[in-house]
């Protein structure tokens, strides 16, 4: 049985410069467009924080539960959600129960974005430069941060 990975990100090691969104709108679109793209970094002004947002294919999904067209589904090779772009409405109903806030609009209205894993070789982490974003297995997803953490406070201070 193969067991699917998941995207991972340390936020850490993300400087902002948003090629994960380039390679995300090219790889889907065949054009560089932040707007088109399924990973989203957010930055935040008052810290200079860059987050990007991802999906992390919840399981079960709320997204594909809460669908009322039934546009959502799972990969079965992959396990990554898949819309259905001729079942769903844009009801955005998906974009609310998205935990993360992964799923976006896409600019014509008529569908939703979400992250597809791009068929198992995500382009936002081949071509991440810092390794911000990882493609792991789902029990691997937080160790590091987990393992940063305890070292922390080995030595007494915060992270």
């Amino acid at each position: 049985m193969m067991r699917n990975k998941v995207l991972a990100v340390d936020y850490h090691k993300c400087i902002g410069c948003r090629i994960c969104e380039q390679w995300c709108s090219l790889s889907h679109h065949g054009v560089i467009s932040p707007v088109k793209a399924r990973v989203k970094v957010h930055r935040i002004e008052e810290t200079g924080a860059n987050i990007p947002v991802i999906c992390t294919q919840c399981n079960p999904a709320p997204c594909v539960s809460i669908c009322p067209e039934n546009a959502l589904s799972r990969d079965l090779k992959t396990g990554a959600v898949r819309v259905n772009d001729d079942l769903c409405v844009a009801c955005r109903k998906c974009m609310n129960a998205c935990p993360n806030g992964a799923i976006s609009l896409d600019t014509s209205g008529e569908t939703v974005l979400i992250c597809d894993l791009c068929k198992g070789k995500p382009q936002c982490v081949a071509q991440c430069p810092t390794n911000s974003l990882t493609y792991v297995l789902p029990e691997i997803v937080g160790r590091e941060q987990r393992t940063r953490i305890a070292r922390c406070f080995e030595k007494g201070g915060r992270e």
